[in-house]
C-alpha cells in the first residue's frame, strides 16, 4: 500500500521538475497566486479522446502540482476549474483538476490559452 509518505519522496525521481505560478479564481476581484517550484508535464496518451469523463481535443496538457507547495502554510487551497497555471511563460486554463497519489498531487487537465 502506498502511503503518503512514500509517495511525496517518489516525487525527486520526477527529471524535469519546472517553476509555475498557479492563480487561483482568477475572475474574482482578489485572485490567490502561489508559487510552484517542483511542477512537471506529463503528455496524454496521442490516442486519447476521453480522459475522466473530459471529452479531449487533443491540445491538453497534464500539469502536475504537489499538494505540500500548493498548501505549504496549511492554506487548504483548492484547484479548480478555470484556475490559471503559467508555466515557462505559457498561461494554462484549468479543465479538470483532481488530488492523486495519496493526496500528494494535484493532477490538471489544462489547455493553453492563445493570445
Amino acid at each position: 500500500m502506498l502511503r503518503r509518505s512514500i509517495a511525496r519522496s517518489l516525487m525527486v525521481l520526477v527529471p524535469e521538475r519546472r517553476a509555475a505560478v498557479v492563480t487561483l479564481r482568477p475572475d474574482s476581484p482578489t485572485p490567490v497566486s502561489v508559487d510552484i517550484a517542483n511542477a512537471w508535464l506529463k503528455p496524454l496518451g496521442v490516442r486519447l479522446g476521453q480522459y475522466g469523463g473530459l471529452n479531449l481535443q487533443g491540445d491538453e496538457t497534464r500539469i502536475n502540482i504537489p499538494q505540500h507547495e500548493l498548501n505549504g502554510s496549511g492554506t487548504g487551497y483548492d484547484i479548480r476549474t478555470r484556475d490559471h497555471i503559467m508555466i515557462d511563460g505559457a498561461t494554462f486554463t484549468v479543465l479538470s483538476a483532481t488530488l492523486k497519489s495519496v493526496r500528494t498531487r494535484w493532477e490538471c487537465i489544462a489547455r493553453k490559452v492563445m493570445e
